[in-house]
């Protein structure tokens, strides 16, 4: 014997493992537990701070008893917090039916994201845009809510999209997104002044009987003429309506190359436009939609004769190499992107130099961050920035506070713009103008002249849970 030996207990290879995977099992397990019960205090303590100011209900306000088109028109969304403080936007009413526009803005307000961006993407297709992901407003805060981040995917060109894509897609659906904003903006800034000329948009058709048909040169000197005594420096132009039937009744499809014809009906009611706007105030034409190579020379032209500052070309993506070469054929200084989605749209029109302004549609780029990025594109590029608000008072003076320090911009542009200047109208506290640029710091609407229909609400979405 060689002495004691000390006692040693062996087990089995894959016991012993089993006993390492249990005790690792329920150190994890521990580990876990003590965090949810953190996690469950800091978020207990972050309910308790931001229950003042989370949003608790939404509302459609329309006008009760409207005495014009623009206040039959007007949409005014009014989000209201916990504490009582209430945020204002608002839209235009843009052809759906009451109930199926109350449902695509019960969506929104439950599904709300901001656009995003990726650097040197270009995708030709707009439903392929990269869009933000879908953020809950109702039981949120408005600043959680604006400054959410969207999840990037490593190796995907694209945000998610999920829930948002039928708000986005549409004709006059992205004035809700600005209006959201403009809701969220109004419950978390303060109100500063904007120094922003304004422009209003005026259509050359009108309604009689039922059917459009295009205004006389008279009725458009009468029109303008009336907006340069109430202030207004700058009026746009619209070509729509009445000259899309007529090319439609023609067999013609977008884009458009109008006949002679057509050209001298549209020539006239300009020239009758700048005959009454005088030296002293821009006359702007807005193709509305897509023209063709030829029709957008043309029309250059003629605008270039009657002293037009500029015309506006949506310009759609596929058609840009074929109007950039076009573009050489005149120096009609040439608005372009009013249907573009993204900052990498604007970045291929700059490239192949089809303008010489960008002009966005400030809903469908994606709200105010997007179109203050685009103002600093524009800026880069050296170029002017003239963009389009879809929506009342309350948008276009969140798009003009945003922009207001903009050396780039031209003018804002908008419908109805002098009906929210009246002192007896559903406002207030209307917008205040002074040589033609907007000076108000804020706007307040009457809500004794509107009704309120309630879209959404913190009980409601619980008890949907």
């Amino acid at each position: 014997m060689t002495g004691w030996r000390t006692l040693r207990l062996s087990f089995p290879s894959h016991l012993n493992n089993t006993m390492k995977k249990t005790r690792t099992r329920r150190s994890t397990q521990f580990a876990v537990m003590a965090l949810s019960v953190f996690s469950m205090l800091n978020l207990s303590e972050v309910h308790a701070v931001s229950k003042s100011d989370e949003i608790v209900a939404a509302d459609l306000l329309t006008v009760r008893e409207p005495k014009s088109e623009a206040e039959s028109r007007l949409r005014v969304i009014r989000l209201t917090t916990r504490d009582g403080s209430l945020g204002y936007g608002d839209y235009l009413e843009f052809g759906l039916p009451a109930k199926e526009e109350e449902e695509t803005l019960a969506r929104l307000v439950n599904r709300y994201g901001e656009q995003g961006y990726k650097l040197n993407i270009f995708l030709a297709d707009p439903s392929m845009r990269a869009v933000g992901e879908g953020h809950t407003v109702i039981g949120q805060t408005a600043n959680s809510v604006l400054h959410a981040k969207t999840r990037e995917w490593p190796g995907r060109a694209l945000y998610h999209r999920e829930g948002f894509g039928r708000m986005w897609q549409g004709p006059g659906k992205s004035g809700l997104v600005i209006a959201l904003q403009a809701a969220l903006l109004d419950l978390t800034t303060e109100k500063s002044p904007s120094q922003v000329r304004l422009c209003p948009s005026i259509r050359m058709d009108r309604e009689a009987k039922g059917k459009r048909r295009l205004s006389t040169p008279d009725e458009m000197q009468q029109t303008v003429a009336s907006l340069k005594k109430a202030g207004f420096t700058a009026v746009r132009l619209e070509l729509a309506g009445a000259l899309d039937d007529e090319m439609k009744a023609r067999g013609e499809c977008i884009p458009y190359r109008y006949p002679q014809e057509v050209l001298s009906l549209i020539s006239n009611l300009v020239k009758a436009s700048k005959e009454a706007a005088g030296t002293d105030m821009d006359v702007v034409v807005a193709a509305n939609i897509n023209l063709s190579t030829d029709g957008m020379t043309y029309l250059a032209l003629r605008c270039q004769r009657s002293g037009v500052s500029l015309l506006e070309n949506p310009m759609a993506l596929r058609h840009l190499p074929e109007q950039a070469e076009a573009r050489k054929e005149f120096t009609q200084p040439l608005g372009f992107g009013g249907d573009y989605h993204s900052l990498e749209d604007f970045a291929q029109g700059i490239k192949k130099q089809v303008g010489t302004v960008l002009s966005p549609d400030a809903g469908r780029m994606g709200g105010v961050t997007m179109l203050e990025r685009t103002a600093d594109l524009a800026k880069t590029a050296k170029l002017k920035l003239t963009p389009m608000v879809q929506g009342g008072p309350l948008s276009l003076l969140t798009v003009a506070r945003s922009l207001s320090r903009c050396e780039k911009v031209l003018w804002i542009t908008s419908p109805y713009q002098e009906e929210w200047l009246k002192e007896d109208g559903v406002l207030k506290r209307p917008l205040q103008m002074e040589k033609g640029s907007l000076i108000s710091k804020s706007c307040e609407i009457d809500e004794t002249k509107f009704q309120v229909k309630r879209i959404a609400q913190l009980e409601t979405k619980n008890k949907e849970k």
